[in-house]
């Protein structure tokens, strides 16, 4: 690779994090570990992704809301809205509300400190993360000795890997430490072992009067660690170290999503030391090429490279990001449009998929608002999962950027939600199927959250599980087999269809609509200026109802269950409910009524759902009514805001506003962590603000829209590149229905031209007859004898082949 190639694959610093934004991630899907790199005293903050607070039966513990009320109350909203009375409804609506979903928790740190009495400096300093090989290094001289640590977490073993070379001998200490209630611990000559308890509770931010709590009925887990040595042995410590390995692993007695633990501390504790055990049987060599090559194998599968400045490119990383955003600091005064550093993009890109891969892998839990990393023990919004846009977010690249195995776990979620959300669907809504709401954990809670106190805006929206479904119909429209057709996508769909035959109302013109209905955490206002959250048929719930209805649909035709009572009703209301449509000022109406806004410039963007993630339509008034509603939302905001702005404008095909939001996207991270100002940490870590991937990983399936997109039955390539972008490749892209794409291009008179494109068929569903379009031409494209295809860019036609 060419050297300046291989700066887009790495993140870099000449100086030790000063706090947890500036540290580098690392992590294999389940154990997360923030490096700082501190000289004399590597810490290491590490998470556990089973690490939650609370058990199952958290959510009937905090719910304050009674069943038996909400018949009534769910008919009182129904009748206060149909009078005009939407602040009667959503006191009515209250009452459904329940308690709090539980948080996601820090672990625990461990520290390793090299002996320093003199306090000397250290000289030389780099640290840096290698994005194609997970492995973060640290290199500096202490006290005349040259020092160099290597870590890196494996998911093939699932320990992490701390080791030291010296070019003399040094004394090592090492400790462990937790912010959980710490139940045993010990450094001994060869290693140390923490034992801790987790909370039965922790309430989240929004509810300060509230306090965690520390109950029995709640996680135990247990951190090991196994030191090797050239030196001479001490508890806790080893003097005359030249060479010492640490293998780490922690576990907890969480047993799978929606489960109640199972075991205590010391079990958890066996279980953590046989792990290290086995891995240390393997030797450090081994466990670092095992980790390499199965990080490889799904980091590797896509590559996006940007020319760019070479001077920029040597540059520390987040020097970079400063000197992207220009002289303004924010973005507002690039030195060009989308900055002169264009592959800092793709940099950032790289970055977005290697958090993906480690955040999230068969066998664990999703991601997080955060990832897998969290430092606090009351993060913001429990470092949960936020349903109605967040986590989705963190999946939409999941198949365009070839990462489906990431996908796996948000599945399991998914399917315990469908499960334990039956009796909440019957409980609140005398419903059948199945629910979620706005919040959700590692219990899989499904109630309204709230306390009966909360704004409906966010408390009162239950298509949470309706969304979370669409992910499970797009795997299937990226090839996905027979068999997670008919055992996994069909039971999440039907029964989530289910629910929702009984939760659309007949409105007076016979169609079908929703009622209440709240467009997520955005107001409207009524006619005497009130500002409200609760109306008729936002947008969004019409459009997640029939995008499933019509998935549920074309899923019933592929497994032969055409006869299936509710694919019949389904396919039977998706006539009755009305299509988004052009309101007043031009705009995409939020609510069916087109009340008037109470908040222009919004962060969410509820009601353009139907454009992006869904199939953006091809109706030029209706594209223009999103365009406009974009404008009316403005620019700036959030970073997954800005995430969603950019897929939707690559949707539109408008590069030039597509440039405009990658120059606020690639600038620093507002200093005070305040506001709706989005940016980019020290370490890339995507604010919004605070920290959320969502972020991250929203930007890669932007990129991912901006270079190929597929919906609408078409591969089109480059369909909303930046003039900045002026040359590239990238490979490896999935488009539907499973087709791999690589295209490079140039700048020709102007315009960026595709000068290289190869189609492969990525599994059997690609192996088809496709429709490929660059520019204003088009081609028929057949890929059924498999193999890769070399298309002409030129005329669209296949060159030939190569298997």
């Amino acid at each position: 690779m060419h050297p300046f190639q291989q700066a887009e694959h790495l993140l870099w610093a000449p100086a030790p994090a000063a706090d947890w934004l500036e540290a580098f991630p690392l992590g294999n899907g389940r154990l997360g570990a923030m490096v700082h790199g501190t000289p004399g005293d590597e810490h290491l903050q590490l998470n556990d992704g089973t690490a939650w607070s609370g058990s199952p039966g958290s959510e009937e513990a905090t719910s304050t809301a009674d069943p038996r009320l909400a018949p009534a109350a769910l008919a009182a909203a129904r009748a206060a809205l149909a009078r005009g009375d939407a602040p009667e409804a959503e006191r009515q609506l209250m009452a459904l509300q329940g308690g709090w979903s539980q948080a996601y928790l820090p672990f625990a740190d461990l520290h390793v400190e090299i002996e320093n009495p003199g306090g000397a400096l250290a000289e030389g300093y780099r640290r840096q993360l290698d994005l194609a090989t997970a492995t973060h290094e640290v290199s500096y001289r202490l006290a005349g000795a040259a020092l160099r640590w290597t870590c890196f977490v494996s998911h093939p073993d699932g320990v992490l890997v701390l080791v030291l070379d010296a070019d003399r001998p040094v004394s090592v200490r090492w400790r462990l430490a937790s912010p959980l209630r710490v139940l045993g611990q010990e450094s001994h000559p060869s290693g140390a072992w923490l034992t801790v308890r987790l909370p039965s509770d922790m309430p989240p931010p929004h509810e300060p009067d509230l306090s965690p709590a520390w109950g029995e009925e709640a996680l135990r887990g247990a951190v090991a660690a196994r030191v090797v040595h050239d030196g001479e042995a001490r508890p806790g410590r080893a003097l005359g170290v030249r060479r010492l390995e640490l293998v780490l692993a922690t576990e907890t007695t969480f047993t799978s999503i929606g489960r109640a633990p199972r075991g205590d501390a010391a079990g958890a504790l066996t279980r953590a030391e046989r792990r290290v055990a086995r891995a240390l049987g393997r030797g450090t060599a081994e466990l670092a090429a095992r980790q390499r090559q199965d990080h490889a194998r799904l980091y590797d599968r896509v590559r996006l490279e940007l020319d760019g400045p070479p001077e920029a490119r040597a540059l520390p990383t987040h020097e970079r990001v400063l000197r992207a955003a220009g002289p303004s600091g924010d973005g507002s005064c690039p030195a060009e449009p989308a900055g002169h550093d264009p592959s800092l993009a793709a940099l950032l890109f790289a970055y977005g998929r290697y958090l993906a891969i480690c955040s999230s892998r068969p066998g664990g839990l999703p991601s997080t608002l955060q990832g897998l990393w969290n430092d606090r023990l009351r993060p913001p919004w429990s470092s949960n999962y936020t349903i109605n846009v967040n986590t989705e977010m963190n999946y939409w690249a999941a198949e365009t950027t070839d990462l489906g195995e990431c996908l796996d776990p948000l599945v399991e979620l998914v399917t315990a939600l469908a499960d334990r959300g039956r009796a909440t669907a019957r409980r609140l809504y005398g419903a059948r199927g199945w629910v979620a709401h706005h919040n959700t954990d590692a219990w899989a809670f499904t109630s309204p959250v709230g306390r009966g106190h909360a704004d409906p805006a966010w408390a009162c929206w239950p298509m949470g599980g309706v969304w979370l479904s669409w992910l499970l119909a797009e795997r299937l429209r990226f090839g996905a087999d027979e068999r997670f057709a008919r055992e996994r996508a069909w039971p999440v769909l039907r029964e989530a269809a289910a629910f929702c035959l009984d939760w659309l109302v007949e409105l007076p013109d016979g169609t079908l609509g929703t009622s209440p209905s709240t467009s997520p955490e955005n107001h409207h206002l009524t006619p005497d200026g009130r500002r409200v959250a609760v109306g008729r048929s936002a947008t969004m719930d019409l459009t997640l109802i029939s995008g499933l209805f019509t998935r549920l649909s074309g899923l019933a035709e592929r497994l032969r269950l055409t006869g299936d009572p509710v694919a019949v009703a389904a396919r039977a209301a998706l006539p009755r409910i009305p299509a988004p449509s052009a309101g007043r000022d031009g705009l995409v109406r939020e609510w069916l009524d087109d009340p008037p806004q109470a908040e222009r410039g919004h962060r969410h963007l509820s009601h353009l759902v139907f454009a992006y993630p869904g199939d953006t339509p091809r109706d030029a008034q209706l594209r223009a009514a999103v365009a406009r509603s974009l404008d009316d939302r403005q620019d700036d905001s959030t970073g997954w805001s800005l995430a969603w702005k950019l897929a939707l404008r690559a949707r539109l095909r408008e590069p030039a506003r597509v440039s405009r939001l990658l120059s606020l996207v690639l600038r620093p991270a507002p200093v005070d962590g305040a506001g709706e100002r989005g940016g980019l940490y020290p370490n890339l870590f995507a604010a919004h603000p605070p920290f959320q991937i969502d972020g991250n990983l929203g930007y890669v399936a932007a990129v991912a829209e901006m270079l190929v997109q597929s919906h609408d039955d078409t591969i089109t390539v480059l369909p909303a590149v930046p003039a900045e972008w002026r040359s590239g490749w990238v490979r490896g892209l999935v488009a539907r229905p499973g087709v791999s794409v690589d295209v490079a291009w140039d700048t020709v008179a102007g315009r960026i031209t595709a000068t290289e494109l190869a189609l492969t068929a990525r599994r059997p569903a690609g192996r088809t007859r496709v429709v490929v379009r660059a520019g204003d031409r088009e081609g028929l494209i057949d890929l059924s004898a498999g193999g890769r295809v070399v298309v002409d860019p030129g005329t669209l036609t296949a060159r030939g082949s190569r298997a």
